[in-house]
């Protein structure tokens, strides 16, 4: 094993065109202890040894193995890890690294485009692993708990508008309002269907059939709200939102959504007074980091009513 590994050395710092001696500055220790870790007459320290490795853009285990190969840097490597585990930790190490090597300027074309491709693997790891953990709470069943199975499913959905495929939620939408029209949730996912795939017309043409079936449905009007201000109905969406918050004082996507299109219109007094309303909603129950945003969005408001 001493032979393989000094011949394992020896082999790595020529793959990386480096002499002893500039390996040697590199690990801050004597072109001697280089030589004599190559010929196998001693072994480096093994705190050294991760050193070692990313000198060589090898892992540690691979110092001990005699086909392992030396990529063009340690990102590149790390890249490659990542590759084979999908995981979030190998990632995290990848990135880091990657974000370092872009910083110091000493990046190809070739590095940059494989960070990108880093971030194309994650993206691609992470819809999966949703999607897996979506099906694994629709498996528990609605009756678990009904509000979080539908919660799951419009999330799921979200997830499809993102990557194209919001046509496969509108298909399994149909198909669950057809068998039971008169189930609110089947109405409001429905809804929410198309007004994620950018369908407004069809979003508002479910919601207008739906209030009338179901009139004290806050989650219903709130969104009733958005796809009216899509639409650039803003009084309609106003009295949407405003029958949501009625009908359920803690129904803050709603105020949220109250708020920010004062702020979209240009009424500051408005949008401040909701975001003062909201935030009053989150600190009495002692959310502060939902408080958050309202209390920025509202200073924001009051900085420009003061002008």
């Amino acid at each position: 094993m001493t032979f393989n590994f000094g011949n394992n050395l020896k082999r790595l710092r020529l793959s990386k065109k480096l002499t002893q001696e500039q390996a040697a500055e590199k690990l801050c220790v004597s072109s001697k202890s280089i030589s004599r870790w190559e010929c196998g007459n001693a072994m480096p320290d093994v705190m050294l040894l991760p050193e070692i490795a990313k000198l060589y853009c090898v892992t540690v285990d691979e110092l001990y193995r005699e086909k392992s190969i030396a990529y063009e840097n340690y990102a590149q490597k790390l890249m490659s890890v990542y590759e084979s585990t999908h995981n979030q930790n190998d990632f995290i190490e990848a990135d880091r690294e990657f974000a370092e090597l872009l910083k110091s300027g000493n990046h190809t074309m070739n590095d940059v485009c494989i960070y990108a491709i880093l971030y194309q693997y994650h993206m691609q790891y992470c819809k999966e692993k949703a999607l897996e953990l979506f099906k694994k709470g629709l498996d528990m069943g609605i009756e678990t708990d009904p509000d979080t199975y539908h919660w799951i499913e419009r999330q799921r959905m979200c997830l499809y508008a993102g990557i194209g495929e919001s046509d496969k939620s509108i298909s399994e939408q149909i198909e669950i309002y057809n068998h039971n029209p008169d189930d609110v949730f089947s109405s409001i996912n429905l809804l929410f269907a198309y007004f994620i795939a950018g369908q407004n017309e069809k979003a508002l043409e479910c919601f207008e059939n739906a209030k009338e079936k179901f009139p004290d449905t806050p989650l219903l009007f709130a969104f009733g709200g958005d796809i009216y201000r899509r639409l650039k109905r803003y009084d309609d969406a106003f009295s949407c939102w405003n029958k949501a918050i009625e009908l359920d004082l803690s129904f803050t996507a709603a105020l949220h959504s109250k708020a920010s299109c004062y702020e979209e219109l240009g009424d500051y007094e408005n949008a401040y007074k909701t975001w003062c309303d909201t935030l009053e909603w989150y600190e009495k129950r002692g959310y502060e980091i939902e408080a958050d945003e309202p209390r920025k969005r509202a200073e924001e408001c009051r900085r420009k009513i003061i002008g």
